[in-house]
């Protein structure tokens, strides 16, 4: 790339308004069930072209920051679990904070020379992304840039590198390349290098990509896993009844339990050792919770299955918050491992877990469980690659706003940490994703007959 100097802080194009418009078409089509992947390396193109082209830097925020907001509040409508106004502050919030590496694009790059000033935007996207998403969000990585390229296995490889944010880094840089080239004119001679230099590194990538699937190799054996949703539960129908008639919720709840447990018996007589349930299908107060443990315990000792059953139990304390856990029984009967929800508990009021993997041994692999949001904070199932873990359970209870979008974000923790996982949705997409994303088994709830998967 040459050297340019002293660069001007905006470049005057009267179509400024048209490459806005274009962002605008293309950011529609970048994140949430609306995405088709090719359109999120796009859009960052003409969102740039146009911060560069404004007079007025500060104009040129608000318009990014307002169409950022548009978008957002078209393709996230209904994901966000909060009501309102709480859902239009964070998409308030995230449109603005999503508009302020244009700003910093704009104030740096034209200090910098060549190949320098094109890193300044996807560093500061990459940046802002990591500490919006990858340090503490109570959203967990919701709207993270690299969710868009769901299905392209190839390209989703890097991330078992580089994680997340090393897809988000080159997915940006593409826009300020071609702002660079844009810049030039499109003049051959003078961008050939820097062109050449970048496709040589997607090259690099997606060279990485194939290699790793071609030569992919699983460990031997194969383990038959049941994981159904014999009867949906439904929280706005049980959750009255909770405070107005005690025995008739306990009686809807363990009827629920019942039928569960009559097809966790078929499954396991026609062959499945290991049985998932959704997320709240043991639903219940503390004596519910302490006779589906027993009853949990009995049938995993008498048909000999490791039985993952996620309960979700309340108490008479009002000071008490809900428990929303997991545990997984195996086939001495024994209660084997407990793990309590840590994600979205500030949305739901359940009990915050501590937010550590537990893992136990099985004649299949190393067996680990986390619940549904639990899944989305990348830091945390970073835990799966380090502690061994070969089969992450996932059991889920989802809406029909965030399917299947919701279900396809678990394939990344797979390839990020190179392990199995089985994610199961009440009222979603679910899934079972290998160590590369390979998706091995898909049912989703609202298109699917039999809901077994």
């Amino acid at each position: 790339m040459n050297r340019e100097t002293n660069k001007p802080l905006y470049r005057p194009d009267r179509f400024s308004l048209l490459w806005l418009a274009i962002a605008f078409v293309f950011t529609l089509f970048s994140n949430g069930n609306l995405t088709i992947p090719l359109l999120a390396w796009f859009a960052p193109i003409f969102g740039l072209r146009f911060m560069r082209t404004q007079k007025r830097g500060l104009v040129g925020y608000v318009l990014l920051a307002l169409v950022s907001i548009v978008t957002l509040a078209i393709t996230w409508r209904g994901m966000i679990a909060m009501p309102p106004p709480g859902d239009l502050v964070v998409i308030i919030s995230s449109g603005f904070m999503g508009a302020i590496p244009f700003v910093i694009d704009r104030l740096l790059s034209p200090r910098l020379k060549g190949l320098w000033a094109t890193l300044v935007f996807p560093l500061s996207a990459t940046a802002l992304e990591f500490l919006n998403m990858g340090s503490g969000s109570p959203m967990g990585s919701w709207g993270a840039t690299g969710y868009s390229q769901y299905g392209s296995l190839i390209l989703m490889q890097m991330i078992s590198i580089t994680g997340m944010w090393g897809l988000t880094f080159l997915m940006m840089w593409l826009a300020p390349v071609v702002n660079w080239a844009w810049e030039q004119n499109f003049e051959w001679p003078k961008i050939w290098r820097g062109l050449a230099f970048y496709g040589g590194i997607l090259t690099l990538v997606l060279t990485y990509g194939g290699a790793r699937l071609t030569l992919a190799q699983l460990e031997p054996g194969t383990v038959r896993v049941a994981a159904f949703t014999t009867v949906s539960t439904d929280m706005a129908e049980l959750m009255p009844l909770l405070n107005s008639d005690r025995a008739a919720f306990s009686q809807k709840t363990r009827d629920i339990h019942a039928r569960y447990l009559e097809q966790t018996i078929q499954e396991a007589r026609a062959g499945a050792k290991l049985i998932l349930w959704p997320e709240v299908a043991g639903i219940g107060v503390e004596e519910d919770e302490s006779a589906l443990i027993e009853l949990g315990q009995e049938t995993a000792k008498q048909e000999g299955i490791y039985l993952a059953i996620p309960f979700f139990t309340m108490y008479l304390d009002a000071q008490r918050p809900p428990e929303n856990k997991l545990i997984i029984f195996d086939p001495s009967g024994n209660l084997a491992l407990e793990h309590v929800k840590y994600g979205g508990n500030v949305f739901e009021g359940s009990k915050l877990g501590d937010g550590i993997l537990k893992v136990i041994e099985t004649p299949y692999g190393s067996l680990s469980g986390v619940i549904c949001w639990d899944t989305d904070f990348i830091g945390n199932i970073a835990q799966a690659g380090r502690n061994g873990t070969d089969i992450l359970l996932s059991p889920a209870h989802d809406w029909r706003a965030i399917d299947p979008m919701h279900g396809q974000m678990t394939a990344f923790r797979a390839i990020e940490n190179g392990i199995t996982v089985i994610r199961l949705a009440d009222l979603g997409f679910s899934l079972v994703t290998d160590p590369y994303g390979r998706t091995l088994a898909v049912m989703d709830h609202y298109t699917a007959d039999d809901r077994t998967m």
